[in-house]
């Protein structure tokens, strides 16, 4: 039953949305602002126009200036403008995934500091975007949905691998320490499930690493960090590179969605348009497409690892989509794209690319997936993130849901990365499937990575 406050919150939306006589809604007056939208209550009419907004609003928060300095991290700089690109976005200070997950398990630093190991090693610090990761090569690979199986690597036109990282707010950050989650065996379980605190966002961005190749009238149309401390292939080492924003998850738990809401954007000139995307303006080439090349989905290429390293020159990978952005979503584009804060800037590049959402959120438990909408059979896919999954069945939630099953809410990655003192084979039939290599993963042991395992085999395009 909700609360005083949730009940408050709903009368709150249904002033700021009004509706029709034949309950149809309004559709959203997009907005510009630091500020997130709370939340979205549940409502008796179709509240997809509604999600749409609030996934752009929390977009253009998320990447709202940032003030500088750790006493600020998460905070906006309010008297900077969103057009203004130069510098860190709010979400860039967040938490990195590797300042969580320390070597050996040690308690992360505070939220207000950048203390601690950054993946570059010595002399590197944590307040510069980093691209590398303790585990080696794992933040070249798209999401792990398995021990070695499923994650591939994606390589732009440039020929350089994009790299992938995650921030957590503080709220996220707060669930994870308070309760020692970067130690496996303080994970929640089935029998002992734990939700994340309501408020915690996490951020999945996915990098296209600037080279000569990239002219000026292409890389002005992306959000650039300048010198980013980046594992360079060729040489082995660290060192500062350009990198350019093309991919970009919002998961937030709120408290009328405790199952989170979903929201996914991309940069418009990842790959040609369908039906309903806008045409990328010639001379302007495509980061993941070659347009003289056949239009079909490439090969998936194997997980970069230890055994299988990354490459100086790697083949690029042809991307298609394979499905039209919805049209609704992309009237909810055009509507945030003509505003004057955001037309002319290079955030008239992005996209909402879907929304998904819990239609039916209580009771918040392990059993409940929360009714997603749209479902697996309506999935649309990040061409960046979910390359080779635009069409097979799934969608995040219904991926994530594993975790929730496995009592650990919908957050997956706090399983992969939680530090386990040793890598024991697993005591079970589960056990006869794997490889050698795989039986000595401290992986193997978690359960939830058995469930995904199982889950991805039957789902496999």
């Amino acid at each position: 039953m909700y609360n005083f406050e949730r009940i408050l919150l709903s009368a709150l939306f249904a002033l700021l949305f009004s509706i029709a006589p034949s309950g149809a809604q309004t559709t959203p007056t997009p907005a510009v602002s630091p500020d997130m939208i709370a939340d979205v209550p549940l409502t008796d009419f179709d509240p997809s126009s509604i999600f749409y907004d609030y996934s752009w609003r929390s977009f253009i928060a998320l990447n709202w200036p940032a003030l500088g300095g750790a006493d600020n991290r998460g905070l906006p700089d309010r008297a900077r403008p969103f057009g203004d690109a130069t510098g860190p976005r709010v979400w860039t200070t967040w938490k990195s995934r590797y300042e969580i997950f320390q070597p050996g398990g040690t308690e992360p630093a505070a939220w207000q500091s950048f203390a601690g190991a950054n993946p570059c090693g010595q002399g590197f610090g944590n307040e510069i975007t980093t691209l590398s990761s303790f585990s080696p090569f794992a933040d070249f690979n798209q999401a792990t949905f398995s021990l070695e199986r499923l994650a591939n690597p994606l390589v732009a036109q440039n020929r350089t691998y994009s790299r992938f990282e995650i921030k957590v707010n503080k709220e996220e950050f707060d669930s994870i320490v308070s309760k020692k989650w970067y130690l496996a065996s303080e994970l929640p379980t089935s029998s002992n499930p734990t939700p994340f605190k309501d408020g915690s966002i996490e951020v999945k961005a996915a990098w296209k690493i600037l080279t000569g190749n990239d002219n000026a009238a292409a890389r002005s149309r992306y959000f650039v960090i300048e010198g980013a401390q980046v594992l360079d292939v060729a040489t082995g080492a660290c060192g500062p590179q350009d990198i350019a924003l093309v991919g970009f998850h919002i998961v937030a738990k709120t408290p009328d969605r405790p199952q989170w809401i979903w929201s996914s954007f991309e940069h418009v000139d990842n790959v040609p348009g369908t039906t309903t995307e806008p045409a990328t303006p010639a001379g302007i080439p495509h980061s993941f497409n070659d347009p003289a090349q056949p239009q079909t989905l490439g090969p998936r290429s194997q997980t970069i690892s230890t055994a299988n390293p990354p490459s100086p020159d790697p083949d690029p990978l042809q991307v298609v989509r394979m499905q039209p952005i919805l049209p609704l979503v992309m009237a909810t584009n055009r509507a945030y794209w003509a505003l004057p804060e955001i037309k002319g800037t290079v955030w008239e590049n992005y996209m909402l690319v879907m929304t998904q959402w819990p239609t039916a959120p209580e009771p918040e438990s392990p059993s409940n997936a929360g009714a997603p909408f749209p479902d697996a059979n309506s999935a649309l896919s990040n061409t960046t993130m979910e390359t080779f999954f635009q069409k097979n069945g799934t969608s995040c939630m219904d991926c994530h849901q594993v975790s929730n099953d496995e009592g650990r809410d919908f957050v997956m990655f706090v399983s992969f990365d939680a530090f386990r003192p040793d890598a024991a084979a697993p005591a079970s039939t589960f056990a006869s499937k794997l490889t050698a290599n795989q039986q000595t993963n401290p992986l193997a042991k978690d359960a939830m990575i058995e469930n995904l395992i199982r889950f991805f085999e039957a789902n496999q395009e």
